[in-house]
């Protein structure tokens, strides 16, 4: 078994589950296109490309060759997801990202301390800047209105 065969088969997966799930949601018409329609679309692409990646897959590395030396990074991006999932509506948009923008920067990349925070508060204002003002896509303030 070979890294790519492994990858390719969980993204068939997650097409096929997403493509299950997405039933629920109607599909619409070519012409007025529904709220499944581009969820649909790509599930579809990842089954495609899972399965691009399964057929060619012979050539890559063996599964059992992957070392794990950025697992504490992966680690610490799933729980700043989990953190983000948990604290977003509570706290707002932009002081959750100060803190994970912040921890992924300062802990986890350990960069200049006025480097962090200078990217740290630009991501953070510059992302609900552009969602929330420019492209009115309404953001969570928190309950300091922030």
């Amino acid at each position: 078994m070979t890294v790519d065969r492994v990858s390719g088969a969980f993204l068939v997966l997650l097409g096929l589950l997403v493509v299950w799930e997405r039933r629920v949601l109607p599909l619409g018409t070519a012409s007025r296109p529904g709220p499944g329609y581009v969820p649909l679309i790509l599930a579809l692409l990842l089954v495609i490309f899972g399965v691009i990646l399964i057929a060619q897959g012979k050539g890559s590395k063996p599964l059992r060759s992957l070392s794990w030396d950025e697992a504490p990074h992966a680690a610490a991006i799933l729980g700043c997801c989990l953190f983000i999932s948990v604290l977003l509506e509570t706290i707002g948009y932009r002081v959750t990202m100060l803190i994970v923008m912040g921890f992924l920067f300062g802990v986890m990349e350990r960069i200049k301390w006025w480097l962090a925070l200078m990217l740290t508060i630009g991501f953070s204002f510059g992302t609900f800047w552009l969602f929330d003002t420019l492209l009115r896509v309404p953001l969570p303030r928190g309950g300091w209105g922030f």
